[in-house]
């Protein structure tokens, strides 16, 4: 096995999750109900952002929580009502989820070479068709696809037994709330310039992508339940580790998917805030919110007051 694969002690399911969610989002690959309100049983972590009279809050989401999980605990809703404007990473998923038109369109090449042959092994061919034969349906004609699409698809179908609800997780929740106040939601990417990330990999890092997806997709529900787990207690020490410390291998990655959008997310936040009176609260992948790097510690170098009140 190259280095590169073996040295990931975290699999290629977390990328899609933390990294890109919003991309499998745009598919609706995971489908669920909010239930009545209870007690709250997991709290995530929420920062402060603030400088003057001028602040913002930042959250960080996973993209699909257990069916009937409570997270939004009074400190949230607080932060909430006080916000005058929702920010996520991309909107207008409900059209894109009908038709995934950017993502047929992004996601196919003509006259790509088989699946099998982008694979590294005739082991990682037989558990694509393993995989192929419990989800006929989802991973269908996936010959026809750009590696990355089909490492999505790998992830969405290994993922689709897990009981998950994106109607009860952030971007979801928080879009509900601030459309019944009668408040404005904005994105700080176009689903297209989300999904084109993916295109711009190289074909070696795409290849490393899919063969990752597909080496891991038996071991979805533990891999998730890992991610969750971190998520739901705030643990960011645990989040790191499960998130950025697999990419440090393939730096190329690192830079396209996270520290880029890093940097570009916290310019447009910074800007905002000095030009703008309004209070946003600022939802993204929690994957973007630990490290050295993170959106966060990006803003603290600008200036910024950053306080964890959750």
């Amino acid at each position: 096995m190259p280095s590169a694969l073996r040295s990931l002690s975290r699999p290629w399911f977390v990328l899609p999750i933390l990294a890109l969610c919003a991309a499998m989002a745009v598919l609706g690959w995971w489908i669920g109900h909010r239930a009545a309100d209870e007690e709250v049983t997991a709290r995530p972590a929420l920062w402060r952002v603030f400088q003057g009279d001028r602040e913002a809050y930042l959250f960080g989401t996973i993209h699909a929580v257990p069916q009937g999980e409570r997270w939004l605990s009074p400190v949230i809703t607080r932060a909430i009502s006080h916000s005058d404007v929702l920010i996520l990473e991309v909107i207008g998923l409900e059209g894109e989820r009908r038709t995934r038109a950017t993502f047929e369109r992004l996601g196919r090449t003509p006259d790509l070479p088989p699946i099998a042959a982008r694979l590294k092994n005739d082991a990682d061919t037989r558990l694509l068709a393993e995989l192929e034969r419990r989800h006929p349906a989802e991973l269908r004609n996936l010959d026809r696809y750009d590696s990355w699409a089909a490492a999505l698809l790998v992830n969405a179908a290994a993922s689709s037994g897990l009981s998950l609800s994106t109607e009860n997780a952030g971007e979801a929740v928080f879009s509900h709330m601030f459309g019944a106040a009668g408040k404005p939601i904005e994105g700080l990417e176009t689903i297209a310039g989300q999904l084109g990330l993916f295109d711009t990999l190289s074909k070696g890092d795409q290849n490393l992508l899919l063969t990752q997806a597909v080496r891991e997709a038996g071991d979805a529900p533990r891999l998730y339940s890992l991610l969750h787990d971190a998520w739901a207690k705030g643990d960011l020490i645990t989040l790191e580790r499960q998130f950025l410390a697999p990419l440090t291998s393939t730096p190329m990655l690192k830079q396209i998917l996270v520290d880029a959008r890093n940097r570009r997310w916290s310019l447009l936040i910074d800007r905002r805030l000095r030009t703008q009176s309004a209070v946003p609260f600022i939802a993204v992948g929690a994957g973007h919110l630990v490290g050295a790097q993170s959106v966060q510690a990006r803003l603290a170098a600008m200036g910024w007051r950053i306080e964890r009140v959750q």
